[in-house]
């Protein structure tokens, strides 16, 4: 398992064998506040989250 699965199953989300993801409403809710912290990049957090960037800012 690598460390960006862990991170995510950590939080709760659920990770089907086809890869799709379920993530819980505050999961979502935690990345979108973690852009708004001063010197963090909406990139940055989406690598993190395993998202794509504009999918998390919209």
């Amino acid at each position: 398992m690598d460390a960006q699965t862990a991170f995510l199953r950590s939080l709760g989300v659920e990770i089907f064998e086809s890869g799709y993801r379920r993530r819980p409403e505050a999961v979502k809710a935690r990345a979108v506040a973690e852009t708004l912290e001063p010197g963090v990049t909406v990139n940055a957090v989406a690598a993190r989250y395993g998202v794509k960037p504009n999918q998390l800012s919209a």
